[in-house]
Parts: structure tokens; C-alpha cells; sequence
């Protein structure tokens, strides 16, 4: 079979080139033709954010952070996807901070062993992965030992690939797989939601992501939580949360709420984008709990870390339904309390020593002085081109 693609695949290709799809693309054992296909016609840049061939055991493993259990099976090609989303996320952040989230996003991933210079004991196969807002979906073809050379099964696998990536980015593609009775074919199928989504539903009150990227349905400590929107991320909030930590002896962890008080709510793929500017750097807590009341009800003992202008509005009874003191006695029987970061307003730089808080309450906020941490940027800034 040829190596460079029929005019059907050249068509799909170019029609995922057209297509608002861009994503990180991982390949072991087989896919490298696929990747050709991509990279050979016009316009692959606004497919592809990053391919990656780790075709070593040990560069699978590094890849993944670990060794897998087994290097070619349906688990490993949904990890592989896993990480490559994550990759492909915070890549697309970088390149527009002004707009995260407004793209389509995939990993796409595929492990596989196939006809090689000497006999293999196990199947010839291929196990692929995509990964999306909506979750993973994965597909897998066998192949029959003997008809075909490595360059037969490698196409064939290349163009399963091209089908499953077609399907994830909603275009139309005629490829056919050149299969006889005695190989299988397994179609791109569902195989997981996206975990986050479980808070947006309400199905839990909130996740914890630790600094390993691993999901939990509880916090382990006592936590001062870094809260904030994240659109996008910037070092401030870098150096705010690595200050707080220094600050209070406390896990320090980044929060952000899927609903806010003044903003809807939260979509899949916005509240991924966000999530992948800081996944692996610090832990995570996602809630969807708009108020610091609400918040502190679900994680008590939490410092809250917030800005001046954020502190103004914690105590501006415009944001309450009842008054401010029943809110922060609330806040208060739950054992949670705030650290604040001074900030510009108006010219002048303003902390705790400015706020309007209500006489009983001042022990609830603690001050970051100016010395240990200022920051005179923001994400509005960076969202039009004015910060760093």
C-alpha cells in the first residue's frame, strides 16, 4: 500500500485542517503515517499544537510519569490521550490568553505492535484514544499475522486514526479500512465523561486535584485556597499562592468556582482550559460554590487568599441576601478566615487597613504586606495585551 495518502484521506485531512479542531497528537509502536498525513498537507498548523513519537519503553513512561501495566492496551491509549489533552490545552492558553477555552480541543493517542523484522508471540494490534470536553473515546483494530508487510498494517492503522480523529471533530469522512474476515475492527465508542463535569452536575460538592493531577473527592489538611477565575492565569497568582503557603504552614492550592455570582456558569471545555494552565504545578480545588460562605461551608478550616478588590466585595452587603455579619459568623464557625494581597485602586495601593469591616470581624482577615507580595497586573490586562 502506499505510503503517501489516496485522494479520500487527503480530503479528510484537509477538511480537519478547515475544521476549528487543534490538538496534541502521541503515537508508539504505529501511527507515524498518520502524523505524515497531518503534517503533509497545507494548513497543518491549525490542526497541530504538538506531536510526539515516544517510541522507547522508557519514553512511554516518561511521557506518562510511570510505567503502565501494559504498553499496548485500550488503558494506555486513553492515559496517553489523557496527557496529550492536557498538553494541548495548556499550549493553546499560552497562545491566546485572551480567548481560553474557544477552541476545540483533542489528544489524540494510539499505542500499537505491528509486523516487525522478527516474529511477535502477540497479536498484531492497534489501540486508539481521543480525548475531549465531553470525555474519551477509544477504538481498536487486530490484525491477521502474515498478509500484510509493516507498511500494510501501519496504514491501516493510520487510517483507523484518521477515522477516530474525524469522528471527535464532526467531519464527514468516506475512509475505508482494508480488512478481511480474519481481522477486527473495533469503532470509536465512549469510554469516559469528563470527571470535572461531576461538580458542574452537582453529583459532588466539589474535586481536589493534587499536584500529580490525580482526582480526589476530598482534601487531606487543613488548605489556604488561592481563589479566583484563572482567565487566564498569570505569575501573580503563581507568587500568591506560593507566598500564602509560606504565610500559613498550609497546603496551599488554587480554587476556582464552575458558577459565579456576577457570570454564568462555567462550560466543559472552558473550565478544562483554566484548569490546565496550573494542572501539575499546584493542587486544585473545584467547587461550585460562588460565595466565600458557600465555599467555606464545604471546606472548613480553608484560608481563603484574595485580593483587595475582592475583599471589598466580601463585605459589601449588596452580595448578600441577608447582612454581612451573618455571613462572616458563618465563615467564622466553620474555623475559615481570609489573607489579603494588597492591590492598586484608583492610583493608590490599598489593603486590609482600607476595607469597611464590620466592627467584631477584623480577626477574620489577615494582611500579605506589600513587602512579601504585590502584584500591579491582572487578567484583564493580559486578556488585552498589557501585562505579563
Amino acid at each position: 500500500m502506499p505510503a503517501h495518502p489516496d485522494q479520500v484521506t487527503s480530503d479528510v485531512v484537509l477538511a480537519l485542517h478547515a475544521s476549528p479542531t487543534q490538538g496534541s497528537f502521541v503515537v508508539t509502536g504505529a501511527g507515524s503515517r498518520y502524523l505524515s498525513w497531518l503534517l503533509g498537507e497545507a494548513g497543518s498548523s491549525g490542526t497541530v499544537l504538538d506531536a510526539q513519537i515516544p517510541y522507547a519503553g522508557h519514553a512511554l513512561n516518561d511521557y506518562l510519569g510511570h510505567q503502565p501495566e501494559q504498553n499496548v492496551s485500550e488503558a494506555t491509549a486513553i492515559e496517553m490521550a489523557e496527557e496529550a489533552y492536557w498538553k494541548a490545552l495548556r499550549l493553546d492558553a499560552l497562545a491566546h490568553p485572551d480567548s481560553i477555552g474557544e477552541r476545540q480541543i483533542i489528544g489524540v493517542a494510539c499505542t500499537a505492535t505491528i509486523a516487525t523484522n522478527r516474529v511477535k508471540r502477540g497479536e498484531h494490534r492497534a489501540h486508539i484514544a481521543l480525548r475531549t470536553a465531553s470525555g474519551a473515546a477509544a477504538s481498536a483494530v487486530w490484525l491477521q499475522k502474515g498478509p500484510r508487510d509493516r507498511s500494510g498494517e501501519e496504514e491501516i492503522v493510520s487510517r483507523a486514526m484518521l477515522i477516530a480523529t474525524a469522528q471527535a471533530a464532526g467531519v464527514e469522512n468516506k475512509i475505508q479500512l482494508d480488512l478481511s474476515a480474519d481481522d477486527r475492527y473495533e469503532e470509536p465508542h465512549p469510554v469516559a465523561g469528563n470527571p470535572l463535569t461531576r461538580v458542574s452536575s452537582g453529583d459532588v460538592p466539589y474535586l481536589f486535584i493534587d499536584g500529580q493531577g490525580d482526582i480526589a473527592t476530598s482534601t487531606t489538611g487543613s488548605i489556604v485556597a488561592v481563589a479566583g477565575s484563572f482567565n487566564p492565569m498569570h505569575r501573580g497568582h503563581r507568587e500568591m499562592v506560593e507566598v500564602a503557603g509560606r504565610i500559613t504552614g498550609k497546603t496551599a492550592v488554587f480554587e476556582i468556582s464552575v458558577t459565579n455570582v456576577d457570570k454564568p456558569q462555567l462550560s466543559a471545555s472552558h473550565l478544562d482550559a483554566r484548569i490546565a494552565q496550573m494542572r501539575r504545578q499546584s493542587p486544585i480545588l473545584i467547587t461550585r460554590a460562588p460565595t466565600f460562605e458557600e465555599k467555606a461551608d464545604l471546606v472548613p478550616g480553608t484560608t481563603f487568599v484574595i485580593g483587595y478588590d475582592t475583599a471589598v466585595r466580601v463585605v459589601d452587603a449588596k452580595y448578600y441576601d441577608g447582612t454581612v455579619e451573618a455571613a462572616l459568623n458563618g465563615i467564622r464557625e466553620t474555623g475559615c478566615d481570609f489573607l489579603v494581597a494588597g492591590r492598586l485602586d484608583n492610583g493608590s495601593f490599598r489593603s486590609v487597613a482600607d476595607l469597611k469591616i464590620p466592627h467584631g470581624y477584623e480577626s477574620l482577615f489577615d494582611v500579605i504586606s506589600e513587602e512579601e507580595f504585590r502584584f500591579d497586573g491582572s487578567s484583564t490586562e493580559l486578556r488585552d495585551g498589557r501585562s505579563g
